[in-house]
């Protein structure tokens, strides 16, 4: 209801505010002009325009002041609301018996062994998650990181192998250079093409490789030097989805390679070096044991 309509109430007795409003009613239509050629309704617009005058011209400047300022506030908040979301990750994983290939945002290439992941911000930052094994192909820029659950590395542009599995840690470069960050062990250090540095059972070694070598994985071909035969059969299992039994007595070191082929071949190219055979015992599962 607008003052017209109260005031008009007030004069036809439906007001229950009779001696506030009347005085009130007043002192407005004191101000008012009555000419004699003006209608009644003429004479309750002019009341009702000098009420409105009074009421714009009554309001101070820091009631406006509080109103921009409120608004203000709100702004933020709801600016502050937005900015605190959670970012968006992108992730991409591997199966058992799978690899894959992934583009990123700046044009780096990276080459996902088989049960493995990596994950990375939608607001690019060059910075990489990965949990498996990976070749990366960096293309020149800022500093691109990846980490693992064990160890970062850090590289300008070059080409590397990253694995990380378990307790083992290992990184191999191809080209460039490469800076290895182990936290738990101290380690921090700079390696170069045909160089690898590999965490295994709390022992950190730095080797040297031929670096042709390094991610001929994604190839199906997969190099091994001086490391413990389970290992090497864990490897099998993932790339061909089968479970490779490996008796606790047998516990030899594998200098060699197989192909991701046929599993019949791969095995006998890790067992035959090493003296050893193997059975299939059920669908999908081999047994190693000693020749009888």
């Amino acid at each position: 209801m607008d003052d017209l309509d109260k005031y008009k109430d007030l004069l036809n007795h439906e007001s229950n505010n009779v001696n506030d409003e009347l005085g009130d009613f007043l002192k407005k239509a004191s101000h008012a002009r009555v000419p004699h050629s003006k209608t009644k309704e003429d004479i309750w617009n002019n009341i009702d325009e000098e009420i409105s005058k009074e009421k714009k011209a009554s309001i101070p400047l820091w009631t406006y002041i509080s109103i921009a300022a409120s608004l203000l506030l709100i702004a933020t908040f709801v600016f502050l609301l937005n900015d605190t979301r959670p970012p968006t990750i992108i992730s991409t994983n591997t199966l058992v018996a799978e690899s894959k290939s992934i583009d990123l945002p700046d044009g780096s290439q990276v080459i996902l062994n088989a049960n493995s992941s990596i994950s990375y911000n939608e607001e690019w930052n060059r910075e990489v998650n990965l949990d498996g094994e990976a070749f990366f192909e960096v293309v020149e820029g800022g500093k691109f990181l990846v980490k693992t659950s064990i160890g970062s590395v850090e590289v300008l542009g070059t080409s590397f192998n990253v694995f990380s599995r378990d307790s083992i840690f290992e990184v191999a470069c191809k080209t460039g250079k490469v800076k290895v960050d182990i936290p738990t062990k101290s380690v921090s250090e700079l390696i170069t093409p045909g160089q690898s540095i590999r965490l295994d059972a709390d022992t950190v070694r730095k080797t040297t490789m031929d670096k042709e070598l390094v991610g001929r994985w994604q190839a199906g071909v997969f190099y091994f030097s001086d490391q413990r035969l389970s290992d090497v059969l864990r490897e099998v299992e993932r790339q061909f989805d089968v479970e490779v039994t490996l008796p606790d007595t047998i516990d030899y070191m594998f200098n060699g390679y197989f192909t991701n082929k046929n599993i019949e071949s791969a095995l006998e190219m890790v067992c035959l070096p090493l003296g050893l055979a193997y059975e299939k015992t059920s669908q999908n599962v081999y047994a190693i044991k000693e020749p009888e």
